[in-house]
């Protein structure tokens, strides 16, 4: 089996023009890998930290000159001659070695920058495509057989706002997720098909047609309510069935418009009292035919989550995504109090593939349905795409169906899909 020679990191641009980390390992039998790391711009508070230069003189402190050193002078002399398929081994000592909760000497960016490049590396060592070599070590991992039989179902954001948007929006993301009855071509088709034709409503009504850093549109819309609106009546003119061949979702990202003890969004003329914007996501759940709410309370509030549960479980999935942050403990507690019904799940909210190989068995050992969710800052790196497909998640969320680190992922899934089916 071939070892690992040498590994080598270099900063370079994710898709916002910041500063990640490449890393390129090279096998003794001559094999070169490369993966990049991922970043976030809306953070979770319990996310694990990343290792920034705070370099004011560069990139606005933004650079990972550090990281980069702590993976080419520390970590990579010390995996020369090891083998790639030990990544639960690998894994465990880059956690040990940092020796903090969420990662802040060694940097989250760090350690998942080189526990993914051992995950590919261990794919390629194996000969094996990466999402079924993902597939092999989960099954390892979860004790059970997860069989690939389908490509996970797509939730395609059409517009941002918030911290990924315009801010006169305060949520965040604006879905719609076509109907499972599609295949993935079919969906990925009626996704694209939407977002030009939202393109098309919105520039007749003048609302603009620019776009966020993950191609979401970033209109000129007074509510978030005009949001959903728009939205709708961009597939009613398609003649599509709301409910039926397609649902919309939010990620409301609610902690950013959680001010002093209340919520504060333009929709209502004054902030609501938590039990007042309970009554007000139920309600636009049922006039919307949502399917998915993510982050639709303040992270650190477990009681009104497990309230809200209570209230829409029966038709729609309550997603955690900073709620959980990556951390097997805030989930554990989610669980027991019934929080949610579904985890989002991103690379570097947990610093490795063992972590958040452990969340999915968590999630899935509680009947909880998996999201497989890229980040703001990402790059043509498509493992995401196999990751989702290895441990068979439920959803993937890419983005909107444009710009090269998006479709990178969505192209990805459709030549898996033509390897699952001539299986």
């Amino acid at each position: 089996m071939a070892k690992i020679k040498k590994i080598v990191a270099t900063e370079v641009l994710d898709s916002r023009g910041y500063p990640t980390i490449e890393c390129l390992l090279e096998l003794d039998n001559d094999m070169l890998i490369r993966s990049y790391a991922s970043s976030g711009e809306s953070l979770g508070k319990y996310e694990g930290v990343e290792l920034r230069d705070q370099d004011p003189t560069r990139y606005f402190g933004l650079g990972v000159n550090k990281a980069i050193s702590y993976i080419n002078e520390l970590i990579a002399p010390k995996l020369i001659g090891i083998d790639p398929l030990r990544q639960f081994d690998i894994d465990r000592w880059l956690i040990e070695a940092d020796g903090t909760p969420n990662q802040e000497k060694i940097g989250v960016n760090t350690i998942s920058s080189v526990s993914q490049i051992i995950l590919k590396a261990g794919a390629q060592a194996s000969g094996i495509p990466l999402f079924v070599y993902i597939n092999k070590i989960f099954n390892q991992f979860y004790g059970k057989t997860t069989v690939i039989e389908k490509i996970p179902n797509l939730i395609v954001t059409l517009i941002n706002g918030g911290k990924h948007g315009t801010r006169n929006l305060e949520m965040q993301e604006f879905q719609i997720i076509p109907a499972t009855s599609m295949s993935y071509k079919q969906s990925l088709q009626f996704a694209v098909e939407s977002y030009h034709n939202l393109k098309q409503v919105l520039d007749y009504r003048n609302a603009g047609i620019a776009v966020s850093e993950e191609g979401g549109f970033a209109p000129s819309l007074l509510t978030n309510m005009d949001a959903l609106e728009v939205i709708k009546e961009s597939l009613i003119q398609r003649k599509v069935k709301l409910g039926v061949d397609v649902h919309l979702g939010l990620d409301l990202a609610a902690s950013q418009y959680f001010i002093n003890g209340r919520y504060s969004i333009k929709d209502k003329s004054q902030s609501l009292r938590v039990e007042e914007y309970i009554d007000f996501l139920v309600q636009i759940s049922k006039d919307y035919d949502l399917l998915i709410l993510e982050d639709p309370i303040e992270q650190q509030d477990f009681n009104n989550w497990t309230i809200l549960n209570e209230k829409v479980s029966n038709n729609i999935y309550l997603a955690g995504d900073d709620f959980i942050a990556g951390r097997k403990d805030r989930l554990e507690r989610a669980v027991k109090n019934k929080c949610c019904s579904a985890v989002v799940i991103k690379f570097n909210q947990c610093a490795t593939m063992s972590q958040i190989l452990e969340l999915v068995a968590l999630s899935k050992q509680n009947n909880l349905k998996v999201i497989i969710s890229h980040r703001l800052g990402e790059s043509n790196d498509s493992i995401l795409a196999d990751f989702s497909v290895g441990i068979q998640a439920d959803f993937v969320k890419f983005g909107a169906p444009v710009r090269g680190e998006r479709i990178a992922k969505y192209n990805r899934l459709l030549q898996i899909d033509s390897q699952i089916t001539k299986v």
